[in-house]
């Protein structure tokens, strides 16, 4: 009943109260008017009292009939989700039989159906955790261990279009990545991207709420694009390994640069759906790699805020552990500022991917003077550090390390120095005194769009 209803019920109550009490010392004398009232009192709290009890049974009653309401949709959605998670352990089976019955079969051949199989064992357990958080009831089987915390769902499909492996997606990206296809590697430069795929232009003069709809928009038109650059081994300039990059695609075909749409894309949960769009293309490319024999590494990063995101990395640790083949050419790479002040959570991150075997690298660095004792306990096999930052520390008299020192110290703990943000020739001359690993910039080639088909 609306409150309209119970107020015209309470009138009707009262009146009829005031009524009784009004009536009965002109029938009766006798009885006094202090009669009257207290039997219209009598009367109006009887009524209160009744009305309170065919409330609460016409309101128990609605909320028995959503309770059965729901219950009827959460075993109609329990019924679905056994249904999907019976298709995949029919699939999962299939695989299995099909990898026990090629026991003639190559090397390369039992490992793509491994992989295979790997993925659909992840999106078993991930259908499992999605079950026991809507229904409450734990779907759990015997078999593979569960994939990480509720709240995430896979991807559709991507279909590889160099072999055709179809990748599942396990965190939380609302889309499912166009294939990646591998260019061929040209001669010794072992190039891994088209020259021809030059970027679009960079979108500018942006306002927040502009750049959180494109990259919204983005995610919903699969317009994520995977950009590499190539990190070459000085002094020789081969092309060693490659940093993959973001970009997204506006309708106009503009692009948003990461230091762009990071911040907002923090700021409104999306960052974990374009990490990890960006670590199963980075997979990709590197199975893809690693089936041709190429000698070449990737370097994938991954965001402040996904690295803190208890639910993608529970995710990304499972996955990773049914790719630890991939751990020698793909290489994780994370901004300093978070590993200088991690807490234990990611203590636990970092120590779980390294025993995995996977090795990591860390940029953003803004001085020399790091704790590189404690990068190399902790698995980092790289540190990067811009050019500029190189030659200022080479200038400044009064610096605590000096810049000649540098490659000892890293070499001594087991790591490579990577200068990153070289543009010129003569600035290459003034770091190759010091002895530098790696380089990377503009002067060796600008970020160049993956091959996407």
């Amino acid at each position: 009943m609306s409150a309209l209803t119970h107020i015209l019920i309470a009138v009707a109550y009262t009146l009829v109260a005031t009524t009784i009490a009004v009536v009965i010392p002109r029938w009766f004398p006798e009885l006094g008017p202090n009669t009257g009232i207290l039997a219209g009192g009598a009367v109006l709290l009887g009524a209160a009292l009744l009305h309170e009890v065919f409330s609460r049974q016409e309101s128990q009653s609605r909320v028995f009939d959503e309770v059965q309401l729901l219950k009827t949709e959460n075993d109609d959605l329990r019924l679905s989700l056994d249904e999907a998670k019976s298709d995949v352990i029919t699939m999962r089976s299939a695989l299995t039989s099909l990898s026990d019955e090629h026991e003639t079969a190559s090397k390369n051949e039992k490992r793509e159906v491994d992989s295979v199989i790997a993925e659909v064992k992840v999106l078993q357990g991930l259908i499992e955790q999605f079950a026991t958080a809507k229904t409450g009831k734990s779907t759990a089987q015997p078999g593979p261990r569960p994939a990480g915390q509720p709240g995430t769902r896979p991807a559709a499909d991507e279909r590889d279009v160099v072999e055709d492996t179809p990748v599942k997606s396990v965190a939380s990206s609302p889309v499912s990545p166009k294939p990646l296809a591998v260019a061929a590697l040209n001669g010794p430069d072992n190039r891994m991207v088209n020259p021809a795929d030059t970027l679009p232009p960079v979108a500018t003069d942006l306002d927040d709420d502009t750049i959180l709809e494109i990259v919204r928009d983005g995610l919903e038109r699969n317009c994520v694009d995977l950009v590499l650059q190539p990190i070459v081994r000085l002094p020789q300039r081969k092309r060693t390994f490659f940093e993959a990059f973001t970009r997204i695609r506006d309708q106009n075909g503009s692009m948003l640069v990461p230091n762009q749409y990071i911040g907002i894309a923090e700021r409104e949960g999306l960052v974990a759906a374009i990490d990890n769009m960006m670590l199963f293309r980075c997979v990709q490319l590197v199975r893809r790699t690693q089936k041709r024999n190429y000698n070449v590494g990737v370097f994938c990063n991954i965001s402040a805020h996904s690295l803190t995101d208890r639910h993608f990395f529970s995710n990304f640790i499972e996955f990773m552990a049914d790719n630890a083949s991939l751990a020698p050419d793909l290489i994780f790479e994370f901004p300093y500022a978070t590993i200088a002040n991690r807490d234990e959570e990611i203590e636990q991150h970092l120590r779980e991917l390294a025993n995995l075997g996977f090795r990591f690298s860390v940029d953003q660095v803004s001085s020399l003077n790091v704790d590189y004792g404690d990068l190399m306990r902790h698995h980092f096999k790289y540190i990067k550090v811009e050019a500029d930052i190189m030659l200022e520390e080479m200038r400044r008299p009064s610096s605590n390390i000096a810049v000649e020192d540098i490659k000892r110290v890293v070499d001594r703990h087991g790591m490579d120095l990577i200068v990153e943000k070289i543009e010129t020739e003569q600035v290459l001359l003034e770091l190759l005194d010091l002895r530098v690993d790696f380089g990377q910039g503009y002067l060796f080639g600008a970020p160049r769009l993956a091959r996407i088909e």
